[in-house]
């Protein structure tokens, strides 16, 4: 009999010791809320790093030559990916081209836009970059779209060459729960040395 209550005994306190370490608090994972729109130009969506110098190819974002030949590239500096677009020596008298993003759609937990820019050898205001959001782009042909201009800091001439700053926070709060694309539009020439420099853009963020 007192062997029988030692075996029933510690098969309780067993079973209350592990009953406590598998409660329901030791189960529950984090939430993870994810940003509406988040690019570092650093890797694929499946996680491969981008390679230095290539053209612009990552899912969901549009990379567009509306005129003349120049395709937003990659660039990486000590490890760190990039998106640039360089009208030089394309040969194409006009260059425009777009890189438009994903859609995404703000919300009210995240709903302000900040990137990083610079500029590089922008000589002559003419030769632009400009950003945009529309509600209305089908993927593929950004002149049928109507675009709506961002106010946001963009280097001027003066500007340190490839010296990125903060494109300041752009508040999409009017835009919350539609569905949005946002764009970065540069113009310039490939054949005009007045109008053949370079812009870059990293770590888009709506948050």
């Amino acid at each position: 009999m007192k062997n029988n209550f030692k075996l029933l005994l510690v098969t309780a306190l067993t079973s209350v010791l592990f009953t406590g370490c598998v409660g329901d608090d030791d189960t529950v994972l984090p939430h993870y809320d994810a940003l509406p729109l988040s690019q570092t130009f650093n890797t694929t969506p499946d996680f491969t790093p981008i390679l230095d110098n290539t053209i612009l190819d990552i899912d969901g974002w549009q990379n567009i030559a509306q005129t003349g030949s120049a395709l937003w590239r990659v660039q990486v500096y000590q490890s760190n990916g990039y998106a640039e677009l360089s009208c030089y020596q394309t040969g194409d008298p006009v260059n425009v081209s777009w890189l438009v993003s994903p859609e995404f759609i703000p919300t009210e937990k995240h709903k302000t836009l900040s990137f990083e820019v610079a500029q590089s050898y922008v000589t002559n205001v003419a030769n632009k970059l400009e950003v945009f959001v529309s509600e209305d782009f089908n993927g593929t042909d950004v002149a049928t779209a109507t675009w709506v201009p961002l106010t946001v800091n963009i280097p001027g001439t003066s500007a340190v060459y490839f010296e990125f700053m903060d494109s300041g926070n752009v508040d999409l709060t009017q835009y919350v729960d539609k569905q949005l694309h946002l764009a970065f539009k540069v113009t310039g020439s490939g054949t005009n040395t007045n109008l053949d420099g370079s812009y870059q853009i990293d770590n888009v963020n709506v948050k």
